[in-house]
């Protein structure tokens, strides 16, 4: 079973990799993320390494070289996330998770006509 739960910063900084190139060597995922990060070659196969036991990534052999891929897509990364925070930290109140959206972030121009739009669509397509 893939775990979704336990996803570092680290770790979704490679998944953003992988999902951006589709496949990549360590190397790749490395070279992509070293000047951010600052992490040796070794610390990012760790990483690569510990995705693949939480079966979030898999690899194929090319020659000498692991080529990873994700077995996670992006929306299913954030549909864990957002719900692990949900009931943690918003004891499942969506409206409260909303409130705190609104309240402590930067609105930008157009972001309530936008969530307003969102909910409207919701609402038609027969859901409450």
């Amino acid at each position: 079973m893939k775990d979704l739960g336990r996803i570092s910063e680290h770790q979704l900084d490679i998944l953003n990799v992988l999902w951006e190139y589709g496949e990549a060597t360590a190397r790749e995922v490395h070279e992509a993320l070293e000047p951010v990060t600052g992490h040796a070659r070794k610390t990012t196969g760790t990483l690569l390494h510990r995705l693949e036991k939480q079966r979030l990534i898999t690899h194929r052999e090319d020659g000498r070289e692991f080529v990873y891929r994700a077995c996670v897509t992006r929306e299913e990364v954030q549909e864990a996330t957002v719900r692990g925070v949900l009931g943690q930290l918003f004891q499942g109140e969506l409206p409260a998770l909303v409130n705190y959206a609104l309240s402590s972030s930067e609105v930008e121009p157009g972001d309530l006509a936008r969530i307003r739009a969102l909910i409207d669509e919701h609402q038609r397509g027969g859901s409450d």
